[in-house]
Order: structure tokens, then sequence, then C-alpha cells
């Protein structure tokens, strides 16, 4: 797999490689970040010791880098936080109340988003009937939704 220099958006960076590629290269933009920041403030503080803290050079992120960081942010946040992971939490037994807490928010919007995420499911599986819920899946989806369990 060939990944682009830079992505530019969330949506390149999605699909330009896996969730794994993705943590890497977020990881080792953030770590040179981190450094060039942390050297700038030693400098600054008058206290940087090349013998100390390296004499190597630690040039700040690129404009393109940091974009490049965003995209990759952004791509793994809407990753990871796939509404599906609701889906198989509520199969598993997790409450309502547990989700919206672990989110953060009301059990009304946590219980609207998974409703939309189970209709956007259905209408996938209408023209694709390999992929997303079933008919029968979508009505057990929507009555979890509604009635809590």
């Amino acid at each position: 797999m060939t990944t682009p220099e830079h992505s530019t958006t969330w949506h390149d960076a999605r699909y330009d490689m896996p969730v794994s590629r993705q943590l890497e290269r977020y990881n080792e933009l953030a770590a040179k970040d981190a450094s060039a920041r942390a050297r700038v403030e030693l400098v600054e503080r008058g206290v940087y010791d090349p013998a100390r803290h390296g004499a190597d050079d630690r040039p700040p992120l690129t404009v393109a880098e940091h974009i490049e960081l965003l995209a990759l942010a952004e791509s793994i946040a809407r990753t990871v936080r796939h509404p599906s992971n609701v889906h198989h939490a509520l199969l598993a037994g997790v409450t309502w109340a547990d989700i919206a807490r672990i989110m953060a928010t009301d059990e009304p919007t946590v219980r609207r988003a998974y409703r939309q995420w189970a209709d956007d499911q259905y209408d996938i599986h209408r023209h694709f009937p390999d992929r997303g819920l079933t008919a029968d899946e979508h009505a057990a989806a929507t009555a979890r939704a509604a009635n809590g369990g």
C-alpha cells in the first residue's frame, strides 16, 4: 500500500491508509511537533544544553504537516468513535445511561444518533443486500432506540 506524502482532509487520511497506520503517522508527527516545541522552550528559558538535550536540529512542523496532523486526528476520531460501537455495546448489554455518561451527553441524544445510524444502515442494505442492517435488524434497532433495551 502506498501512502500519500500528506493527507489534506480527514477523508483522504481515512481512505489512504488503515487506522493503525494513521495512528503511527499521527504519533510520528505529534512527537516531532512536541520535540521541536520543547527545544524552542528550552532555548527561550536559556537552559538548552546540546550535550544534555541533543544537538540535532528539530525543525517545527511544516504547514503541510500541521494539516496532515489535523486530518489524521479527525480521521482517527471518526473511525474509533464509529456509531457501530454503540450498536455492539447495546447488544452486549450496555445501558443507554452508561452510553450517555461515557459520551458525556444525554440519553435522547445518543438514542437519536443510534436511530439515525440504524436508518442509514437499513438504507445501505436496501441498495447492497450483503451490507448494513436487514429489515428485522433495523426493526430491532429501532425498538431498542425507542424502548431503551
